[in-house]
């Protein structure tokens, strides 16, 4: 997903009131690169889990991101503190259009660019540069 550079102290809340975005999520799209793809794992004691996959010229470029994740009323907060293994620390701010068992829809609020993820079982890979290419 595309994000912020918010930095925010390390007073994450998890978000336990959110059950229904508990688990595996998929999604393809980010601004400006339709090809690249995203798999965000998130638990019920409020962390996320993040990978990114960007084909560029049929090369595949991974990534993975760690944090925690709250959600208030129809803000989601995502504390991103890890990069790559890295410390680096931000805070991405989405406002969740809908949300049901399937599927849920949230815009990322300085671009109001929308993201669509869809549930997927734990064990889903993403598929390679070559399919969606």
């Amino acid at each position: 997903m595309v994000f912020c550079l918010l930095v925010a102290p390390a007073l994450t809340m998890p978000a336990f009131a959110a059950p229904s975005l508990v688990g595996t999520w998929f999604g393809q799209g980010q601004p400006g690169d339709k090809q690249s793809m995203y798999l965000d794992r998130l638990t019920a004691d409020g962390k996320i889990h993040s990978r990114f996959r960007d084909c560029r010229n049929g090369k595949t470029i991974d990534s993975t991101e760690e944090g925690t994740w709250s959600l208030m009323g129809n803000t989601l907060t995502i504390q991103v503190e890890l990069h790559n293994g890295l410390f680096m620390p931000r805070t991405d701010v989405y406002r969740l259009d809908s949300a049901n068992a399937k599927d849920f829809r949230i815009s990322y609020l300085p671009l109001n660019f929308p993201y669509d993820e869809r549930r997927v079982d734990d064990r889903f890979e993403m598929p390679s540069c070559q399919l969606v290419s």
